[in-house]
């Protein structure tokens, strides 16, 4: 039902290209069929979603992976980011979600379900949000704002840059990047870079809720 239902949901834009109900087999023929986008879940037959996360970014490091999911324990979600997933949905998501996800992958942004950065991010960033215009410096969880270039380079990383190629698109030194980085991860009482990548698309995420409701 999920799979047909996935068909329904993408084919009027996208080709779907393929099918597996087996981790071993959807990186053998993700590998012969090179998408642009794999959508998985995390419980499979063979390989769970995470080590086929793992060996499809090994083989084919621009492919996009979505996780599809109804495990939304935090423990997860960092894992599937941390082997290269560039977003996370719960499978009690909507279908217009999935379309939002969808496109922002592909657009090459990560994007992280609302209902599962409460669990994931959260209380870290607890009652937290971004201003409508997405121009306002982020509130932090320790109570000082982020500055706006902090909030530059906390974009880039959701973005999925290195520090290098922060400096470069900023103009800026790595060890200046770092720096900030460092007052970021302070600020947010975050620790890991997978951390500060899930934040970024939780602030994206909400900032384009917030302009999709003042648009409706």
């Amino acid at each position: 039902m999920m799979v047909r239902g996935l068909h329904r949901l993408l084919e009027p834009e996208l080709e779907v290209v393929g099918t597996a109900r087996d981790g071993l087999v959807l990186v053998e023929i993700a590998g012969h069929l090179r998408p642009d986008l794999v959508i998985t879940d995390l419980s499979m037959p063979g390989i769970d979603g995470i080590e086929a996360t793992r060996r499809l970014r090994a083989a084919m490091p621009g492919l996009k992976v979505l996780i599809l999911s109804i495990h939304d324990e935090p423990s997860w979600v960092k894992a599937a980011f941390e082997a290269g997933a560039c977003g996370y949905l719960a499978k009690t998501c909507v279908p217009q979600e999935i379309e939002t996800a969808v496109r922002a992958v592909l657009d090459g942004r990560f994007y992280l379900s609302p209902t599962v950065a409460r669990d994931t991010i959260l209380p870290a960033t607890q009652g937290e949000s971004v201003a409508p215009n997405g121009l306002e410096p982020a509130p932090s969880a320790a109570g000082r704002a982020l500055t706006r270039r902090e909030l530059d380079i906390l974009r880039l990383v959701g973005a999925g840059l290195g520090n290098k190629e922060i400096a470069g698109r900023l103009g800026m030194s790595i060890s200046t990047v770092r720096t900030h980085l460092n007052s970021v991860y302070e600020k947010l009482r975050l620790e890991r870079r997978v951390e500060l990548v899930l934040y970024a698309a939780h602030l994206e995420g909400e900032r384009e809720r917030t302009l999709r409701g003042a648009e409706a």
